[in-house]
Parts: structure tokens; C-alpha cells; sequence
């Protein structure tokens, strides 16, 4: 009774001064547990025994303190703020409110610490601070308005914590740290929710929790320039927004999210900032665009977890010209980039791992492989730039690096890709089986890889560097070979779908590795291209691989195959230019199961022992017109002399065998020395030491004589996979003379006959 007594004399006593410059503390322990306006409190009363309580009505809301809980008060004159600003100040249970607006269009009224503002007034600045565990803000007004939050905890047990609930346009200033949490069961869809367009800028971090569902929901344009934005959890998506986000600067970082990270209606354009996004929720998507994704700038990490989850899904079409995006997707059936429709990059790094696996999904009545991709395209990729680091590791069965449904075109950018993961054999229904392999490069229409740097490796079983479903055209037609580097490498064995029977070609189902396939037209017309398949166990591992026409009109390429043929055609395969080393070590160097033409170029081909073949066709058309072409193996395919205007040397000679051609004035025309034997054959009757070099060159003419040199040594000179050029010496050996009067002439050079 006596504190009571005490604060009714201190009150009275202030009562004679000027109310508006003074505000009354509460004070406990050296604490201010209440601070308000003087002039805006309408009653004081106590209730209970001697007594219990003492409540404080502050405009429409209460404060309720027992006397235990302040131990003294104060008052305390204060400069009034500036007369253009309206502030909100929350104190635990209760808040202040200085509205200069009051008599001029803003409205506040307050319920303990829920604060409703009604405007009808342009333009008005409101400062909101301060804090409370149970209250929030709720904003309508008839125009646009700016909002400043400034180190405000606002916690809500049964709304949102702030509420711009009219459709305007509202710019929200951070500054300090504040942290806003919603209530479980709030109606509201986010802790932060604006019902128009919202701005967000500032220097500060605004801390967000949505325990209702979202983190932040925003039915108008969300635009972001600066300031730091954390959504610690949310329920539901971190930041929903039904109309565009345009993320000019500033940080996000969404720590855990229920469901998507960034869940967006319209467009997503990253001009700048740094964003960071973890999702962990089955087919969570770290950013959801259902129209177009632009990436200019700044920095993307994205880290999406669960099955079938995403890292960017974009309905519509991507466009990335500049910035940093690192994506981690772990998920199985998972994607980095997923959109449904086109991909358009020319500039930027993009990092991703893929480390999910595939799953099969039973789709009317066939289980159907689904794979965790990198970057997977329903419609057509195009990229011009960029830097892509694309990792899928051992645990990613059968994934795709880049995958098109559409169609695939590179003219720029640098890639580093590696597949791990083993393929893996299924049944497709019934007895019917197939096999799922990895791909660095893959698309179901037509390739185009017209420039940049390709480092493309596959380790695991059945694995592909680049699988074409339409044609492929390799280098643009006239460029400088420098445009374009292309290495390709794999190392993995071929899968048995379903074994075969015995004889020399063996027999069943094989998902074989295969570094460059196309089951179309494959050409290639300028770049520099280095391809190794060096599976140990079985064939099958081809270089270059046609399933219809090979053509090679330029480029510089290096194939080298340990067990299959180094260069393959399913049809018909042609040798415009370029210069060209191929070679195997147990099978043909260059094959085509149609017919082979040979009209310009430079080519070195060498097969393994008999049955094998430098120069491979079979019994169909070998057409040779021009170029300087040197095949040797066990044996080779004859050229075809009624359609050949280029004269063809047969030569005999035995593997190791160092062989010099020379015109009957002693000019050099060749001088090569013949590869030993590393493997074996391929599969039918073979063995031996004996080779076949066919040589041709547009020095070989009908009716001139020439001497072959075989079993010497060479010295000096140039060395290219055995082809000497410059000031080179050969010695010892012996030597025949040849007459040419056909279009093929068999010379004997130490070796017996070859097929």
C-alpha cells in the first residue's frame, strides 16, 4: 500500500508539467521493464488486497505488473521525435506509439502488444523497434508507404509478425538485427507478409521463422537491393511469392525450409547479392520459378537433399550471362538445374555435384529409369560461355551430366565433367532387359559442339562422354582448330544385358562405354579432339561412333582405343581433311560397315593383328581420291580400283618394321615406322608377327617407279605416331623397287601376305 501511495503522489505531481516531453519508466533491478509516453496513458488503477497489482492503460492496450515486479519509477523528459515519422516501439507486454498523423489520416490502435495501423495517407515513414514474445503488427493503408525495422524482435503466437495486409507498394528498411517468428496456427502465410510489392533494402539482417508456413509471402513484386535476410525455418517455402523477384544485392540465406527455398509464380532475375539455399524435403525445389530464371550476377550456393528434390526448377526458360552457381543435389532422382523449358547460358561458373542415384518408376506397366542429373532440359541447351564443373561420383548410377530432350548446342565455355557411377542392368517388363548408363554430353535431338575446352571424363561400367540421340557436328565448318579442344576419356567396362554364344564376334546385349557416339550423322570439322577408351576387359569401347555416316572434314584428332575400334561408322564413312591418328590395340584403327572414302586429309590408322585392320570396310566400296593416308594391321581392307584415281601401296612388311618410300630420283615420300603389336586380334584367326601398311599419297602416280626401304633404322627428324618429316636419316635395311601401273600395287617388304 505504501508503493502504491508513493507512485500516486510521484504521478500528480507530474501531471502539473508538460506530459508530451516526459515518459514513465518501470524499473526493476536496475531494468526498464516499462517505458511510455506519459500523455498517452488514460488510467492507472490497482486491484487485489494491499494491493496485488497495479494496471496501466495505454491507449487500447493494458499492462498488467504486479508490485513485486518494479522497484522503482522514474520519470524521464525526452525530445519529442521528428514531427514526419510515426514510431512503434514495443516493450515486452506492451508498446509505445508516437503518431504525429493522428488527427490527419493514421490510425493506431494497440491490443497489449498487437499494433494495427490504418492510413489513408501518402508516403508516411514508420520506425518499428524494440520487443515482444507475443505481438505483431498489422499495416492497411490506401497508398504506398516505407517501413523501417530497426533491431525489432517480434514474435507472434497467433498471427504473423508483420502483416502488410493492403495491396500497395511498401519499401522495408533494415537496419540492426531483428527477428521476426509467426504462430503456428497464424491464418496469415507468412511471419512477413506483404499483400503488393515490397522492397527490401537497408544495411541490417532481418532473422525470419515461419511456424504457420511460410517464411515470407509476398503476393506482389518482391524486390530485394540490400541488407541481409535469414530464414531460419520455415514450415512451408522460405520465401513465396506470387508475382516476380528481382534480387538486386544483399544476402539471403535460407538455413532450413519445409518445402521449397524460394518458391516464385513469375520471373527470378538475380542482377547481384549473394544467395544461399538449403532444402532437404522430398521433391523440395532450393528456387521454384514457374516462368523465366535470369542470372546476371552475384553468387548462388544451393544445397537440395531429398528425393527427387531440385536446385533450380524453372518452368520456363533459363538465362544465365554472368555470376557464381554452386549446386549441391544429393537426392536420389534429384536435379541441379531442371527446366522444362529452354537453357540459354553465355557467361558465368557453374559448379555442381550430383551424387543421388537412379530409381525406376513403374509407368504403364514398364519400369522406367529416372536419373539425378546435373542439368537436365526438356526443350533445347544453348551455351556460348561460362565455366561448368560437373561432378557425379561413384554413388550416381547411370546420371547425366547435361541432358537435353531437345537439342544441344556449345560454341563456348570451358568443362570439366566427370561420370563415376556404373550403369546398371533392369528389367524393362517380362523378360525384356535394358541397362541405364551415365553421359557427360547427352541430348535426344541433334549436338553441336562448335567451340570451347571439353574435359570430359567416364569411369563407371557402360559409360558414355558424349551420347547423341540425332546427329552430331563437331567443330564449325572453315574455324581455326584452337576454337575448339575436345578430350574425351572412359574407362569403365561394358555391361551384359544379355549374354551371347561363342565364335570370334561373340554375341547378346551390351550397354557399352563409348567416349563419342551418334546414332546419326556424326561430323566433324575443325578442333582439336583427343579420345581414349581404355577398358581392359572387353571390346565394345569405341572412340568415335557413328551409327549411321562419319564424315571428317577437319580438326586435329587423336583416338585411341585399347579393346574396340578406335573409329567407327554403322554406314558409310569419309575422310574429307584433317589429320587424324587412330589406333587400337586388339581391334580395327578406322572402320565402316559401309562404304570408306579417302579424299583428303592426313590420316595414321593402326588396327591390331590379323584379323584386324588399319583401314576397315569389309568387302564394301574403298574409294581413295586423295590425301596422304597410312593404315596398318594384320591385314586391310583392298581400295576399290575402278573407283579410285589415287594409286594405293600394298606393303607387306613385318610390325616394328621401319619403312621409307622413295620416287626414282631419290625424293622422299614417306618415311614411317610401323607400330609393334600391343594386343591381340579380334576374335577370329590371327597371330604373328606379319603387318600390312597400306600407303597412299598424291606423290604415287601410274607408270613411275619407286623404291621401298624396310627393316632399317631412322634417325633425326620430326616424329608424329611414327610419320617422320624434316632432316631425317634412315640407314641399313634393305630395299625393292616397285612399278606402279594399277590403282593398288603389292609390294613385299620382309612380311607375308595379309588379308
Amino acid at each position: 500500500m505504501r508503493k502504491a501511495l508513493i507512485f500516486m503522489a510521484l504521478l500528480l505531481g507530474c501531471m502539473g508539467l508538460n506530459a508530451q516531453n516526459y515518459h514513465i519508466n518501470l524499473h526493476h533491478s536496475g531494468t526498464v521493464v516499462y517505458d511510455n509516453d506519459v500523455s498517452d496513458i488514460h488510467d492507472i488503477h490497482f486491484e487485489g488486497s494491499q494491493p496485488a497489482s497495479m494496471i496501466l492503460q495505454a491507449g487500447c492496450g493494458f499492462s498488467t505488473f504486479s508490485l513485486s515486479d518494479f522497484d522503482s519509477i522514474t520519470f524521464v523528459m525526452q525530445e519529442p521525435p521528428s514531427g514526419d515519422i510515426v514510431y512503434i516501439t514495443y516493450n515486452g507486454a506492451g508498446v509505445e506509439v508516437i503518431n504525429p498523423f493522428s488527427n490527419s489520416g493514421v490510425s493506431i490502435s494497440t491490443n497489449g502488444a498487437n499494433v494495427t495501423v490504418s492510413s489513408t495517407k501518402d508516403d508516411i515513414p514508420y520506425v518499428v523497434s524494440g520487443n515482444s514474445s507475443d505481438g505483431s503488427l498489422t499495416m492497411y493503408s490506401t497508398s504506398n508507404f516505407n517501413l523501417t525495422i530497426n533491431s525489432l524482435t517480434l514474435t507472434s503466437s497467433t498471427s504473423a509478425a508483420i502483416n502488410l495486409a493492403s495491396p500497395v507498394d511498401v519499401s522495408l528498411v533494415l537496419e540492426g538485427t531483428s527477428t521476426l517468428a509467426d504462430g503456428a496456427y497464424s491464418a496469415i502465410n507468412g511471419a512477413l507478409y506483404a499483400a503488393g510489392n515490397l522492397t527490401i533494402g537497408g544495411n541490417g539482417t532481418m532473422r525470419v521463422t515461419g511456424n504457420a508456413k511460410h517464411g515470407i509471402s509476398v503476393e506482389g513484386i518482391l524486390t530485394v537491393n540490400s541488407g541481409e535476410i535469414d530464414i531460419l525455418e520455415s514450415d512451408s517455402d522460405g520465401i513465396h511469392g506470387s508475382s516476380n523477384l528481382i534480387w538486386n544485392g544483399g544476402t539471403l540465406n535460407i538455413v532450413s525450409a519445409g518445402s521449397d527455398g524460394l518458391d516464385i509464380s513469375g520471373d527470378v532475375t538475380l542482377q547481384n547479392g549473394e544467395l544461399s539455399i538449403n532444402t532437404t524435403a522430398e521433391t523440395a525445389r532450393c528456387i521454384k520459378v514457374s516462368g523465366i530464371f535470369t542470372m546476371n550476377n552475384g553468387s548462388l550456393n544451393l544445397t537440395a537433399s531429398g528425393v527427387d528434390s531440385k536446385g533450380i526448377k524453372a518452368d520456363e526458360t533459363v538465362f544465365i550471362d554472368g555470376g557464381s552457381l554452386t549446386i549441391v543435389n544429393s537426392g536420389n532422382i534429384s536435379k541441379g538445374l531442371k527446366v522444362d523449358g529452354d537453357i540459354n547460358i553465355t557467361g558465368g561458373a557453374i559448379d555442381i555435384t550430383a551424387s543421388g542415384s537412379t530409381v525406376l518408376e513403374m509407368v504403364n506397366n514398364q519400369n522406367i529409369p529416372s536419373y539425378c542429373t546435373a542439368i537436365k532440359c526438356d526443350s533445347d541447351i544453348n551455351i556460348t560461355g561460362g565455366t561448368f564443373t560437373i561432378t557425379l561420383p561413384t554413388s550416381n548410377h547411370g546420371g547425366k551430366s547435361i541432358s537435353a530432350d531437345g537439342h544441344l548446342s556449345i560454341s563456348g565455355g570451358d568443362f570439366t565433367i566427370t561420370t563415376q557411377g556404373d550403369g546398371a542392368t533392369y528389367t524393362i517388363s517380362g523378360n525384356n532387359k535394358d541397362a541405364y548408363t551415365s553421359s557427360c554430353l547427352k541430348c535426344e535431338g541433334n549436338m553441336e559442339l562448335l567451340g570451347g575446352t571439353f574435359n570430359l571424363t567416364s569411369t563407371g561400367r557402360g559409360g558414355k562422354g558424349i551420347n547423341v540421340g540425332g546427329t552430331l557436328v563437331i567443330g564449325a565448318e572453315g574455324a581455326p582448330n584452337d576454337d575448339l579442344t575436345l578430350n574425351v576419356t572412359t574407362s569403365g567396362e561394358r555391361i551384359t544385358i544379355t549374354s551371347g554364344g561363342g565364335g570370334p564376334w561373340g554375341g547378346g546385349d551390351y550397354a557399352n562405354p563409348k567416349a563419342i557416339k551418334a546414332q546419326g550423322n556424326l561430323t566433324i570439322n575443325s578442333g582439336n579432339i583427343t579420345v581414349n577408351c581404355t577398358q581392359t576387359q572387353n571390346e565394345g569401347g569405341e572412340c568415335i561412333e557413328s551409327k549411321a555416316a562419319l564424315t571428317i572434314n577437319g580438326g586435329n584428332i587423336e583416338a585411341y582405343s585399347k579393346k574396340d575400334d578406335a573409329v567407327n561408322a554403322a554406314q558409310n564413312l569419309t575422310i574429307n581433311g584433317g589429320t587424324i591418328y587412330s589406333h587400337s590395340d586388339n581391334n580395327d584403327g578406322i572402320d565402316s560397315n559401309g562404304n570408306l572414302s579417302l579424299n583428303g586429309g592426313f590420316a595414321i590408322s593402326n588396327g591390331s593383328r590379323q584379323p584386324e585392320e588399319g583401314f576397315d570396310c569389309d568387302w564394301n566400296q574403298f574409294k581413295i581420291t586423295g590425301g596422304t593416308h597410312i593404315g596398318t594391321g594384320g591385314a586391310t581392307s583392298n581400295p576399290t580400283t575402278n573407283v579410285c584415281t589415287q594409286p594405293t601401296l600394298k606393303i607387306n612388311t613385318q610390325a616394328g618394321y621401319a619403312i621409307q618410300v622413295l620416287k626414282s630420283d631419290g625424293t622422299v615420300i614417306c618415311t614411317y615406322q610401323c607400330p609393334a603389336f600391343t594386343g591381340g586380334g579380334g576374335g577370329g584367326p590371327g597371330g604373328g608377327n606379319n603387318m600390312v601398311m597400306l600407303f597412299t599419297d598424291p606423290q604415287l602416280q601410274t607408270g613411275q617407279s619407286y623404291t621401298v626401304k624396310y627393316g632399317g633404322t631412322i634417325s633425326g627428324g620430326e616424329n608424329w605416331h611414327g610419320y617422320y618429316t624434316g632432316n631425317v636419316t634412315y640407314t641399313g635395311g634393305q630395299s625393292t623397287n616397285v612399278n606402279i601401273n594399277s590403282m593398288v600395287t603389292t609390294v613385299s617388304a620382309g612380311g607375308g601376305g595379309g588379308w
